[in-house]
């Protein structure tokens, strides 16, 4: 982690002007972690992807484990980001790294200036990793904390057109029985237009799960036709482009009526 420390004093990120990596030494461990970090006063040159992915020993897989919660307890999310950012620059297996608790930390703060500064991040990282790992644990943290609105806005991320990828059937599972669950019935019908529109049919579950929200919403005739409009593209097999352009039609007119 020393060598790690010494490679990158200095991370491009696109939520930090400065844009310094702040890395504590390796005899900082365990419950010593706090949250002094030394400030370069000079940039230097980021080193070649092979140089940084020798440098990752099992040991500081270890420590990296430790200390991305860690910056976090200790007040420096935005740290923690960095050092992530850093840390995937060698690729190492996501399996390795502390992505579940991390995340859970950065979710519970009372804003979303970390969260948002991850997926920043993996936009610009060199080594282009997938986000839908990440925004599949953001969104199940956000729906547990009952955060609707921040659940709402990593996904709308996903959907941007300058998004590095479309959300994938898990992250669109995780989504609409989020806001079903919970009472959200018009995100959940958003969240399904999306999914229609990249030609994923809802399964069974969803399909009765979004349509018991809709009846809870006493929209009972918009539940009936779009579980038959569902229902018939199921049916047709692989032959169900037109099919699926209607229920996209149907959801988008149901969309339009509830936001008048």
């Amino acid at each position: 982690m020393q060598i790690l420390a010494r490679s990158l004093p200095f991370l491009a990120t696109r939520f930090s002007k400065r844009s310094t990596l702040l890395l504590p030494s390796a005899a900082v461990t365990g419950a010593a972690v706090t949250a002094a970090s030394e400030t370069a006063t000079t940039s230097c040159t980021v080193p070649a992807l092979t140089e940084v992915a020798a440098i990752l020993s099992k040991n500081e897989l270890a420590e990296l484990r430790s200390l991305l919660p860690s910056l976090c307890d200790t007040g420096h999310p935005l740290d923690a980001v960095r050092l992530l950012d850093a840390a995937l620059l060698a690729a190492p297996p996501l399996s390795s790294l502390p992505l579940p608790d991390l995340i859970d930390r950065l979710c519970s703060l009372p804003d979303m200036t970390a969260t948002m500064a991850l997926l920043t991040t993996l936009r610009f990282n060199p080594r282009r990793p997938s986000p839908l790992p990440f925004c599949a644990m953001m969104l199940s943290s956000y729906f547990r904390r009952r955060r609707l609105r921040e659940a709402a806005k990593v996904f709308a991320w996903l959907c941007r057109a300058d998004s590095p990828c479309r959300p994938d059937i898990k992250i669109y599972g995780i989504a609409v029985q989020g806001f079903c669950e919970r009472g959200r019935a018009f995100e959940a019908v958003r969240v399904a237009r999306e999914m229609v529109r990249d030609g994923v049919v809802l399964t069974v579950d969803l399909r009765v799960l979004l349509c018991h929200a809709l009846l809870r919403e006493a929209r009972v005739q918009e539940a009936l036709d779009l579980d038959s409009a569902i229902n018939m593209v199921g049916e047709a097999g692989d032959g169900h482009g037109d099919r699926i352009d209607g229920v996209v039609e149907l959801l988008d007119t149901m969309i339009k009526d509830w936001e008048d």
